[in-house]
Formats: structure tokens, C-alpha cells, sequence
């Protein structure tokens, strides 16, 4: 191997200065379910728990029937594992959403 007079070699310089590309996927379908997360959070703010459930658990089985429908390249940040898994765990949370919101007692007292 060559040296340069500092200890670091040349062909070690050349390569470290070359970053291989990033694997980013874009976001795509996540900025749908992300509005529907922010309208689902603002009727949070306004006291509108019935509302906000629905919104809320809407918008995670929306995720799971858009991760089932598109493949792995479009479906941007929703695709986290295998889409089995995704599915699985966006109904299985939209579910609990939706459940847990509409069994609350929310009448005044």
C-alpha cells in the first residue's frame, strides 16, 4: 500500500470519500394517513372524543388496507416490516382504537 507522509493511505481516502446512495423510499401514501392522524389529533384538542375515534382508528385501517393494496416501492412509510406484519398490526391498532373510544363513558357528571 502507498502512504501519504500523515499514515493514512491513498486508497483508503479515495473510498471513504465515496458514500454509497441512500435507500430512502418516499414518504407517498403516509402524508394520507398523516392527515388523517392531524384531523384525528385536532378533534382530540376540541373535545370530541367520538369524533377523534373515528378519525383515529379510520385513519389506521386505512394505512392497513393502502400497505395490503400497494406494493412494498409505493407504499413509502407505512411499509416498516413485511407487509403480513404491517397489516396485522395497523387493524389489530385501529381496532383497539376504535373499540377503546366508543366503550369510554363520556357523559358529564
Amino acid at each position: 500500500m502507498s502512504e501519504r507522509g500523515d499514515g493514512q493511505d491513498v486508497e483508503g481516502a479515495a473510498s471513504a470519500s465515496v458514500r454509497p446512495a441512500l435507500d430512502a423510499r418516499p414518504l407517498a401514501a403516509w402524508w394520507l394517513i398523516f392527515g388523517a392522524l392531524v384531523v384525528g389529533l385536532l378533534f382530540v384538542l376540541t373535545d370530541h372524543m367520538l369524533r377523534a375515534t373515528l378519525t383515529l382508528g379510520a385513519s389506521l385501517l386505512l394505512a392497513a388496507v393502502l400497505r395490503l393494496a400497494l406494493p412494498g416501492s409505493r407504499a413509502g412509510g407505512i411499509a416498516v416490516r413485511g407487509p403480513l406484519v404491517d397489516v396485522v398490526l395497523l387493524v389489530v391498532l385501529g381496532v383497539a382504537v376504535l373499540v377503546s373510544g366508543f366503550t369510554l363513558d363520556l357523559t358529564a357528571r
